[in-house]
């Protein structure tokens, strides 16, 4: 009896933490103010989480019963790489340059220079391909292609299907996997992928990492220039763009790591991916 008490509350759990929101918790917030705001009961909160106590500290982040919202920036953050990739646009005598044009007149040069991931050094790193406008250009069309296909999908925790939900972590997971690399599943082990690279070195599709409720690195986004990102956010509850140069994003912020190669840059180029 015990046993199939214990198999019955374990589903419970799981299937309410499927179907739940992640909160983070604010200063001035006690579990009597995030229950009632989330119309679910404090023990509901507790068993989700694990609480033995009611003390609460802010930046923790609580799953708390729910349902999936509606994503309320997709559009925008999609529409916001779209207008870099139209002021990307190169013209020579008022006709589009032709990229492979590009690709092929460098191959030779670069072919010497460009790298495999994850076993290179790290001048080989330096993605100074992406001051070229045309290959700046081509990883934003990528990029905007996987986006679109992400449009819809609510930001759910733990969660990692396109149209289902995804978290900021399943998110990255999935772009880059679009794009040629694959990454692990949580923010954490993302962190130990790729090159480190300081923030003045931060190039087009590096990934940024934040502590938000612990002291490992716990949020991850897409670096796309001028001091943004993309990430999936619980607060937007979906896709989103944020500065690391403010507020939340600015004290958090713990480093970058890069996974992207100029090979396989080149070879987005040149399949239009």
């Amino acid at each position: 009896m015990r046993t199939l008490l214990l198999v019955l509350g374990v589903i419970f759990i799981t299937e309410s933490a499927a179907f739940a929101d992640l909160y983070i918790v604010r200063k001035g917030d006690s579990l009597y103010k995030i229950a009632k705001r989330f119309h679910t009961t404090i023990s509901k909160i507790k068993r989700l989480n694990g609480l033995r106590s009611s003390r609460l500290f802010p930046g923790q982040r609580l799953i708390v019963p729910g349902r999936k919202h509606k994503p309320v920036r997709s559009g925008e953050a999609i529409k916001f790489v779209e207008a870099r990739l139209e002021t990307d646009s190169v013209k020579v005598d008022e006709e589009a340059y032709p990229l492979t044009a590009t690709v092929q007149e460098e191959g030779e040069r670069l072919d010497e220079l460009l790298s495999v991931p994850f076993d290179v050094p790290y001048d080989n790193w330096s993605l100074s391909i992406l001051e070229n406008r045309e290959y700046r250009s081509a990883f934003l069309s990528a990029l905007v292609k996987v986006l679109k296909k992400l449009k819809n999908t609510p930001y759910a925790f733990g969660e990692s299907k396109p149209g289902s939900g995804m978290d900021c972590s399943s998110f990255t997971m999935y772009v880059y996997r679009q794009l040629g690399v694959e990454l692990p599943r949580t923010a954490r082990a993302q962190y130990r992928v790729g090159v480190p690279v300081t923030k003045p070195e931060l190039k087009p599709g590096d990934l940024v990492f934040f502590r938000t409720y612990a002291r490992f690195p716990s949020h991850v986004g897409i670096y796309i220039g001028d001091g943004k990102f993309l990430h999936f956010s619980s607060m937007f509850h979906g896709l989103a763009v944020s500065s690391l140069n403010r507020g939340f994003f600015k004290r958090r912020y713990v480093g970058a790591r890069r996974v992207l190669s100029e090979k396989l840059l080149k070879r987005i180029a040149m399949s239009g991916n």
